[in-house]
């Protein structure tokens, strides 16, 4: 199984591995990654690879959480 290409923030990256270890599907696009959940409702977000400011990882976990079948820490 080849491995993804790791995304250049570390705390976007951290974001990416949690979402695997919760049986997401992460894979990468031209400038972004998308997430897939194992869900039958097939929830996904896309993750930037030039976020838009400072709190775009709060906002993404927020989505998330709120939005899919995302499970908090």
């Amino acid at each position: 199984m080849p491995t993804r290409p790791k995304h250049p923030k570390k705390e976007l990256e951290a974001v990416l591995k949690a979402g695997e270890a919760q049986g997401w599907t992460v894979t990468r696009g031209k400038g972004y990654f998308k997430m897939r959940c194992p869900c039958e409702a097939k929830h996904f977000k896309t993750v930037h690879l030039s976020p838009s400011g400072a709190n775009y990882k709060k906002n993404l976990i927020g989505l998330l959480m709120r939005e899919t079948c995302w499970e908090a820490d």
